[in-house]
């Protein structure tokens, strides 16, 4: 249909179906602004209110452990393991079904990175290496995992106390 046959059919319609086309016309118009634009608008701004509400809620738990962890003092009975720093975090990180993927020493110190790990399983982990292996925490570096409770180690450092 070209312009000049639409033209003659527009103009063959009574004036009473000219409205009742042009109202169908807007009724089609608004349908289809509100499937195209208004509703996948308010769907991805609810997905993005529930993920952001899922995420400021595992910030809060990850403060909360986080505080929790820092405050455990050591008891004082800290059993001193045997074996090099290396033989003693792959079997610990085994224990608690962690990955390590590289290992670095440090002078006195040993670096390790993790892909990913539990947050939880990782608390757990440091903690036993600490209060059973007289291990410290001398520096770390975290970030956030595409999987919800996970995070990347970045940099771990640990030492003999």
């Amino acid at each position: 249909m070209n312009q000049s046959s639409i033209k003659q059919w527009w103009q063959q319609l009574a004036s009473r179906e000219q409205s009742l086309v042009m109202a169908m016309g807007s009724v089609v118009v608004v349908f289809l602004l509100y499937t195209l634009l208004w509703q996948p608008l308010n769907v991805n701004l609810a997905n993005t209110e529930s993920k952001l509400a899922n995420r400021q809620a595992l910030l809060t738990w990850v403060k909360e452990n986080t505080a929790r962890y820092q405050s455990i003092e050591p008891n004082g009975e800290i059993k001193k393991t045997s074996g090099s720093l290396s033989s003693i975090i792959n079997r610990t990180a085994n224990q608690y079904q962690l990955t390590i993927t590289r290992m670095q020493p440090q002078g006195e110190s040993l670096q390790v990175w993790l892909d990913t790990a539990p947050f939880t399983e990782l608390l757990f982990w440091l903690e036993h290496l600490a209060n059973n292996e007289g291990l410290q925490v001398q520096a770390i570096d975290l970030a956030s995992s595409d999987k919800s409770g996970e995070v990347r180690v970045r940099r771990l450092q640990l030492t003999k106390q």
